[in-house]
Formats: structure tokens, C-alpha cells, sequence
């Protein structure tokens, strides 16, 4: 029976699969919207320093990050169903508290809260997609899934630009959050009715974390996620559009349509991974390694184009190309899997995609850093703060640099070609 016909028998568990990704599509959202969207707005409403703007992304990331360990434990302890709906419930609380926020502690407050509930939406629909489908449709559903998540970062560019725009960013985000309750307890109910194993017996333990973290083999693989994704990602939720309002002179909307692109180019790309491994026969390192060619590329396009005011078109040739290094996340969560204990699927990704939100928050800090050190420099307007170039440029250096080490990294992943490495360890032992 080929993939397509197992995917058909099992329609309870695809319809399951769907309200899990809308959960994950909101909390993509979070992640994508506050603060790249409305930095002006916030900077303006909370009489923030670029650094303080920035860290309403960060502090939201490092939440996130740091619970990755936390959360793949428990979801191999309890099953991804019972903590999806578990974090689905604080991502909504603070997905609510955060547009009713007016001072900046309650609104890093209530960002915090958002990250800790939105750190359980990815690695528990992972460990729900190994439970419910098996290893192999693990990678052909794998895709499909960020893509759903993706399509949340693409609500977060210009629809939600135009909706803070005619409702204010308030209202827009408290809607956002009401809706968050409403699919959880949604996607409570369809869970409720699948009848498949939930994981028991096992203990909580933190020995399989330090078993993964002492596998060498996977530090090149953790190191090029600390970079990759983040030098992307720190330009989709923070950096991008406040940087193409200020260095290529576009409307607060044509950025976020540029965002838009963005995400777009990403989540297609990514939504077809499968068929680029068939292309490599199914070898992880080619995909891997072209990533940060292609980080190098993007950083060193914007780069031209900030310091010799290139004409928008370089600037969206430079966010097109950092967009398409993330499309091979899908391999990275693949290659992560199979170089550990199968019996670990969620504390292995854990590892990885908090590797990656770390380096997001911190170059999310970085930024604002950077961009406060030109602020004596700054034009002061209506509407916010317009940073010189030199303010730009000094951040791609710092990203060309960790770009260089990731390319390093990259040639150093092992290839698994599609096996586990963990069963052939054990073969040989």
C-alpha cells in the first residue's frame, strides 16, 4: 500500500492533524507578528527604546526556547495531545493579556506567558505525528505540517498589518486571542475521540536530554540551527520590515507585503522538501550544507543594498534569498531524529528547535543593541525613529561572521541517508 493510500485510511487522524495545526498556525502567529509588524506602533503607544521593542520578541523566544527542553520530556512522558492542549491554553491567556497590557512590564509579562504556552504547539504535534502515523509518513507529513505553521506567519505580515492599521493593533491581537481559546477547545474534542496509545510507565528523566547533548555527531547539526533559521527569522519577526521602511524607503504596507513574500517563499518551499530529498537521493548533507550559502547570499545582498541604496528590488532579492535557507527545516528535524534514540523523537527535536529560537532571541537582542548604539544618529518622526544605515550594516557583519561558522558546521553533519544511526549504533554494539 503506497503513502497515499495509508493517508486515506486514516481521515480521523488527518482531521486531528488539522486542529493541531491550527493551533500551531496561531502560535506561528505570536511568534511572527510582535514585535516586526507593528514595531512603530509599539515603540510609539509604549515609549520604547529600539532595544526595549525588540525585547518583546526576545523575551517571548528565550521563554520558548528554554521550555523546548521541558516540553519534550513531558511529551514523551504524557503525549503530545495532553500538552498541545495543555500549552494552547497559556499561549491563550497570554495571547489575550498581551493587547490589554499598558505598561511595558505587564506587556513583557504577558509576551512571556504567550511563549511558554506556544513552546508546547510544535513538538507536541511532532510526537503526535509519530504516534499517529508512524515513521513513514513521519517525513511526508512533516512538511505539510510547518507549512501550516508558516501560513500563520503569513496572517502575521500584511493581513495583520492591515488590520492594526483600521482596528489598531489592540484589537486586532485580542481577537487573535479569543480565537485561540476557541480552536484549543476545538481541538480538544476531536483528540478526545481518537483512540490511539498515550505513552506510560515512563518516568520523567533528564538522562535521555544529556545522552542526546553528549552525542557528538549532533553538535554540527545544533550549531548550524543556532544560526541558520535565526538569521532568517531575527528579519521575519523583528528586524525586516522596520528595515526596509528606514533603509528602502517603503510604506509601513509595502514592508509588510515584502514580509509577506517572505513567509511565502518560505512555507512553499518548505511544504515541498519531501520531493528535494528525493532529488539528492535521499541524502540530508547537500540540503544542509547549501543553507548557509544561501544565509551568506541573502546577508550579503542586503548588505549592498543598505550601504549603496540600492534601488527595493535588491532588498526583496536579499529577503527572497534568506527566506529560501529555512525550506529545508524538514531535513534538520528529520536528520535530528534519525541521528538519536527513536524512543526520544521529542527531546531530540527539542534540542534542535530550541537551538534555534535561542539564536533568534539573541539576535533579536543583538539588534536592538546594534540599533541603539546609532540612536544619537536616528531621525525622530511621528510615527517613530528612522535608523542610518550604518546602523544595518554593523548587524550583517555580525551575521556574516556566524554565517562563515555555520558553513564550517554544515560539512561536518553526518549523513544518514533515511537510517537511523542510533539502530546501526546498536547493531554494531
Amino acid at each position: 500500500m503506497n503513502s497515499d493510500s495509508v493517508l486515506w485510511s486514516k481521515r480521523r487522524e488527518l482531521l486531528a492533524l488539522g486542529a493541531m495545526v491550527s493551533i500551531y498556525f496561531l502560535s506561528y502567529f505570536q511568534r511572527t507578528a510582535v514585535p516586526g509588524t507593528i514595531f512603530n506602533q509599539l515603540q510609539s503607544d509604549m515609549r520604547l527604546s529600539a532595544s526595549g521593542v525588540t525585547a518583546l520578541g526576545a523575551v517571548c523566544l528565550y521563554i520558548y526556547a528554554c521550555a523546548q527542553i521541558f516540553v519534550g520530556i513531558t511529551a514523551d512522558r504524557f503525549g503530545g495531545g495532553r500538552t498541545l492542549v495543555f500549552g494552547g491554553l497559556v499561549m491563550a491567556a497570554g495571547a489575550v493579556m498581551f493587547p490589554l497590557a499598558h505598561t511595558p512590564w505587564e506587556a513583557y509579562a504577558s509576551r512571556a506567558v504567550t511563549g511558554l504556552g506556544a513552546s508546547f504547539m510544535y513538538l507536541s504535534i511532532v510526537k503526535e505525528v509519530d504516534a499517529l502515523f508512524g515513521a513513514r509518513l513521519f517525513p511526508v507529513l512533516i512538511g505539510p505540517m510547518l507549512f501550516g505553521g508558516y501560513c500563520g506567519g503569513l496572517a502575521a505580515t500584511s493581513p495583520f498589518n492591515w488590520a492594526a492599521t483600521v482596528y489598531g493593533w489592540r484589537p486586532a491581537l485580542l481577537a487573535v486571542g479569543v480565537l485561540t481559546f476557541a480552536l484549543v477547545g476545538l481541538t480538544w474534542l476531536v483528540l478526545h475521540k481518537l483512540d490511539h496509545p498515550v505513552p506510560s510507565g515512563r518516568t520523567l528523566s533528564l538522562r535521555p536530554l544529556l545522552t542526546i547533548l553528549r552525542q557528538g555527531r549532533n553538535w554540527p547539526l545544533l550549531i548550524c540551527a543556532f544560526i541558520n533559521y535565526p538569521s532568517y527569522f531575527v528579519f521575519q519577526s523583528t528586524l525586516g520590515k522596520k528595515l526596509l521602511e528606514d533603509s528602502a524607503g517603503m510604506s509601513a504596507s509595502s514592508a509588510a507585503h515584502v514580509l509577506f513574500v517572505m513567509m511565502a517563499v518560505s512555507a512553499g518551499l518548505t511544504f515541498f522538501s519531501g520531493p528535494f530529498l528525493r532529488l539528492t537521493g535521499h541524502r540530508r548533507r547537500p540540503l544542509l550544507t547549501t543553507v548557509p550559502v544561501l544565509v551568506l547570499t541573502g546577508i550579503g545582498l542586503l548588505w549592498f543594498a543598505v550601504a549603496y541604496r540600492a534601488p527595493g528590488g535588491v532588498f526583496v532579492a536579499g529577503c527572497v534569498v534568506l527566506a529560501s535557507a529555512s525550506a529545508v527545516s524538514p531535513v534538520g528535524i528529520t536528520t535530528m531524529k534519525e541521528l538519536n534514540d527513536p524512543d526520544t523523537v521529542a527531546q531530540s527535536v527539542a534540542v534542535l528547535n530550541g537551538m534555534c529560537y535561542l539564536g533568534v532571541a539573541v539576535l533579536a537582542n543583538v539588534a536592538g543593541v546594534v540599533l541603539d548604539r546609532f540612536a544619537d544618529q536616528a531621525a525622530v518622526t511621528a510615527t517613530g525613529m528612522i535608523y542610518p544605515p550604518a546602523a544595518y550594516t554593523s548587524f550583517f557583519a555580525i551575521l556574516a561572521v556566524l554565517g562563515v561558522v555555520s558553513l564550517v558546521s554544515s560539512r561536518l553533519i553526518p549523513e544518514t541517508r533515511g537510517k537511523s544511526a542510533h539502530v546501526a549504533d546498536s547493531e554494531l554494539g
